[in-house]
């Protein structure tokens, strides 16, 4: 199955279907960590607790944006 960041989600789709949302838990990321996963429009990337890509080097390069 095929699963988006919420950046590519809005993109491709319009919405944001949450495919990674929940995947880094909001403690972890307090902590500064996140999880590697694979987006399909933007390649192997971190994400944040809502799904957003935050990996600046991407192949969308999402995180130098925010």
């Amino acid at each position: 199955m095929a699963e988006f960041c919420r950046q590519c989600s809005i993109e491709l789709f319009g919405r944001d279907h949450g495919d990674l949302a929940g995947v880094t838990g909001k403690g972890d990321y307090r902590k500064g960590l996140a999880e590697i996963v694979v987006c399909e429009g933007c390649g192997v990337i971190q994400v944040d607790p809502n799904g957003s890509c935050i990996s600046r080097d991407c192949l969308k390069q999402h995180g130098r944006k925010q």
